[in-house]
């Protein structure tokens, strides 16, 4: 009977004490400065260099905790969630990184993942990894960060960028889910500085390196997505066989995160391979996923009949300009989409099987004009090229 009434006046206090859910935010900051500030001492090494980096370390961690954190407004604090269980509450860090337990007005560390660095942290010879070494290389990449935040103050672009990838290789080998996020958003603010002083290259890599990094978090597959889609855009111009790898990359996790950007990614990535006259390519992704989609979406359906048109003649340049497919796509798209029959695109693609079924090379280069006029600005390249060869077969004479 005493278990029983001790057991209900234990629930009806843990209800009554309930930490706030607000109050966990600060518990999270606290220990994460204390995490930063718990780096081992290296004193036992019988070298005198080794009492110094410690006591370097120590400054640097003092440093970093009391001047450059409370600028920045202190250490930045991971997505988390809390679930009120009535008794008590239980807070989850979302990267699966940690779990807290809140009770009697308090926070309790349920789990954490601990970070170990890469490299030995040799104790008297033992090459036993020096655990915690994590915390350093955080408190590292932290001052990095401040010091590229002051260049940028200063128009110091390259040395921002600089400092920037100092910092995200530091939080990249602290090695917890959270730092690496950190990582990835140091690139892309690195590749931001450099961008402001026009040094592409690096710049590029930067990304490259932020994207990848987004990859590997199972939350981070839309921001990953963005960043390899912000490449295709870069590289098209430069390199195109790899902005198709950036674009189909940035399809490919959209369309696993259940993103409607994935349509938009895989236009671009087909109107490349177009340009790059990877034809048989191009009309797969047209036929099996843009036209559908776009024919299911009222707000895109305008759309259709211009990938319709690309479709048809990137299928004639898969199938080295056999006219009777071409003449066969166009019955078939005029019965899955009534919107395409009677258009000026069908119309003008008409034309042209007429006049090249009837070798007629002023029917063929008035067709072609009417083909051209569909767009504001003209054919892409690939599309005027594709209809001159096939007009030089039909006479040698004007261009298009």
């Amino acid at each position: 009977m005493l278990g029983f009434v001790f057991l209900l006046l234990s629930c009806v206090v843990a209800v009554q004490t309930k930490p706030k859910q607000e109050t966990f935010v600060p518990f999270l900051t606290t220990q994460r400065k204390n995490r930063v500030s718990s780096s081992p001492s290296t004193s036992s090494s019988p070298s005198g260099r080794a009492a110094a980096s410690s006591a370097s370390n120590n400054i640097s961690g003092w440093f970093t905790r009391n001047i450059l954190q409370p600028l920045a407004g202190g250490p930045r604090v991971p997505e988390h969630t809390i679930t009120d269980y009535y008794f008590f509450q239980m807070a989850t860090l979302n990267d699966g990184s940690g779990s807290y337990i809140g009770l009697f007005n308090q926070w309790f560390v349920l789990s954490e993942l601990q970070e170990i660095s890469e490299k030995d942290g040799a104790i008297g010879g033992g090459g036993r990894a020096g655990a915690g070494s994590g915390n350093v290389y955080e408190g590292q990449a932290e001052a990095q960060k401040q010091n590229a935040i002051q260049a940028k103050g200063k128009r110091d672009y390259n040395g921002a960028a600089r400092s920037y990838v100092e910092a995200a290789k530091l939080y990249e080998k602290s090695g917890s889910q959270f730092n690496l996020m950190e990582a990835a958003g140091a690139y892309e603010d690195a590749y931001k500085a450099y961008n402001m002083v026009q040094q592409t290259g690096p710049g590029i890599q930067c990304l490259e390196n932020a994207g990848r990094l987004f990859k590997k978090n199972e939350r981070g597959g839309s921001r990953a997505a963005k960043i390899y889609n912000q490449l295709g855009d870069l590289l098209k111009t430069q390199d195109a066989k790899k902005a198709v790898e950036m674009y189909r990359e940035s399809a490919e996790l959209y369309k696993s995160d259940g993103d409607g950007r994935a349509l938009q990614a895989t236009i671009r990535l087909t109107e490349l391979l177009c340009a790059l006259q990877q034809y048989q390519k191009a009309y797969t992704h047209y036929n099996d996923t843009i036209i559908p989609e776009t024919m299911s979406q009222d707000i895109l359906q305008y759309t259709t009949r211009d990938h319709i048109v690309n479709a048809i003649l990137a299928h004639l340049g898969a199938t080295q300009a056999d006219w009777v497919v071409l003449e066969k796509d166009l019955m078939r798209f005029e019965e899955i989409c009534p919107d395409f029959r009677g258009s000026a695109g069908c119309k003008a693609l008409q034309a042209l099987a007429r006049a090249e079924r009837e070798h007629d090379p002023q029917a063929f280069q008035e067709a072609c004009q009417s083909v051209n006029r569909l767009k504001t600005g003209g054919m892409p390249d690939w599309q005027v090229g594709l209809l001159l060869a096939e007009k030089k077969k039909l006479e040698d004479g004007d261009l298009l």
